[in-house]
Parts: structure tokens; sequence; C-alpha cells
């Protein structure tokens, strides 16, 4: 599809605006000095220095400085290169906004949706009114106002027809909808073992070495050892694979022997340093305790 530069329009040689704001302007002693500028440059260096609200009128009905404006653009006829130029410009918000006023006047109604959807969330500001209580908005507001509003602080606005102004309606209420939430992630299973019932016999004899190396709670100790020496122990890191070998192994020593470990786990977090015979309980000899 070939691409053109020329902005499709619609309407009148009044820019489609209401018949006082049009003779108004034609008037103004301001819209007369305006035939000076002969470029589209010149006017934006115009709108850039004169212009800072952007009502239709000023007092009583004369017409303001920005309409003036904004109908001397209408008489150059503006391309839509130039037009992209004026609502993306970066010297003044101002001049933006009379790029998009400038389309909500002359532009389709069918293509205000593609001219305006990119901005209806710039955060720029602008001063839309002056005067003691001055308004200030967003650029995005003020695209809001200009594609689901029919007057422009007091003013008529070109009528959209009523299948456009629905679609509009309905794209900026899906726009407004909060995003799904993501997927929720699922924790991981694990398959274990199931533990020794309470009719299984449980073992004569509980092999403090390995319950030593499935806790992993002793770094060091001597081959020999009495009930006034301590060991230094670590803090036992509590993660998957540590607590699937204690199920597993609960399968050899058996119940007693676990629940025992899981005290001296607790001993371990509260108390810090323990002795061997108070890590294996007060009911073993000193001449059971193998080294670790």
């Amino acid at each position: 599809m070939k691409h053109t530069n020329k902005l499709e329009t619609e309407g009148n040689e009044k820019m489609n605006m209401n018949n006082i704001l049009f003779q108004n302007i034609q008037a103004s002693p301001y819209f007369k000095q305006l035939y000076e500028l002969k470029t589209y440059h010149e006017v934006i260096d115009e709108i850039y220095n004169e212009v800072s609200s952007l009502e239709p009128f000023l007092k009583g009905t004369t017409a303001s400085t920005a309409f003036c404006l904004l109908y001397k653009l209408w008489t150059l006829r503006l391309t839509v290169k130039q037009v992209t130029g004026l609502i993306d410009h970066t010297d003044s918000p101002h001049i933006r906004a009379l790029g998009f006023l400038y389309l909500r006047y002359v532009c389709k109604p069918a293509d205000l949706w593609g001219w305006f959807e990119h901005y209806l969330d710039d955060e720029e500001e602008i001063q839309i009114q002056a005067g003691s209580r001055p308004v200030i908005i967003t650029i995005g507001q003020m695209c809001r106002q200009l594609m689901t509003e029919q007057k422009w602080i007091g003013t008529m606005l070109p009528r959209i027809p009523v299948p456009i102004a629905r679609d509009i309606d309905q794209k900026l209420k899906a726009r407004s909808q909060p995003p799904p939430p993501p997927p929720r992630r699922e924790s991981p299973s694990y398959d274990l073992e199931p533990r020794i019932s309470a009719d299984k016999d449980l073992p004569d004899h509980v092999d403090y070495e390995n319950m030593s190396e499935v806790i992993g709670i002793v770094d060091e100790a001597e081959t020999e050892t009495t009930n006034d020496e301590e060991v230094e122990v670590r803090n036992v890191i509590e993660d998957t694979e540590v607590q699937l070998m204690i199920e597993k192994k609960r399968i050899t020593i058996g119940t007693e022997a676990m629940n025992m470990i899981e005290d001296t786990m607790n001993l371990v977090e509260r108390e810090g340093i323990l002795t061997i015979k108070e890590m294996v309980g007060e009911g073993v000899e000193a001449q059971d305790i193998k080294s670790f």
C-alpha cells in the first residue's frame, strides 16, 4: 500500500468551528497580523512565543491567541508529516496541544483513534486555562477529553458519529482494565518414602555416627571424648535435600531415634554449643559414644 503525506480531512472552510468562534477569529486584530506568517515553521515559532493557555476566548467573545493560531494552521493545510511534527514537538506542550486540536477539528473521525492512541498515557503537563486558578492537565488527559467530550472549554467540537464514538469508548475501557495476573507457579512436590509403621520392630542399636552424617551438625571432635568436652556445631540448613535424606533415614534408624535427632536439632538452634553427651541423651554411657 502506498503511503501518502496528504492528511485526509473533512469539513468546511471554517475548520468545522462554530460560527461565533469563527467570526471572532476573522475579526481579531491579532489574527490579521498573522497574515505576515507564510510558513509552517514561522507559525510554530509564534505558538512557542505567544501561547500559554488553550481557551477559545479571552474576555467576552474575543478570540484567543491559541485559536487564532489554530485557524492559521488550517490555512496552511498541514501534511501528515507536519501534524506529526506538532504533536511530537519537544519545545512546548502548547505546540503539541494545538496539533491535537487541529486533528480533532478536521481529521476524519474514523482516524482519530489511530492518531491519539499512542498519547493516551502521555504525562507531560500543560496549562489549558489561565487566571487566578489555572487548570493544568496532562497531554494524555487532553487526548481523552477531545475524543470523548463534545465541548472544549465551553466551545462545541465537531460531532463524532455515534458508532465511532461507541468504538472509541470501548477501546478506552479496554485500556483501563488491569492486566490479568501471571500464572501461579506450583510448589515442587516430592514422592517421599512412607514412614516406618508403629508395629515394626525398632533396631536394638542406634548408630550415632550415621546419625551425625545425616544431620550434618558436628564439624570436628576428638577420638577420645569426655563429658566436659564441647564440640562446635554449625547451623542446620533446612533445605529440601536434607529433609528428604532424613525421611529416608527414618526407615533405617527408626522413629524413636529420629525423634531424638529432632530434639537435638532444636537444642542446637537454641543453645549453639553442646556436649556430645547432651547431644545423644542422658541415657547413653560414655563408652557407647563413638568418635564423630
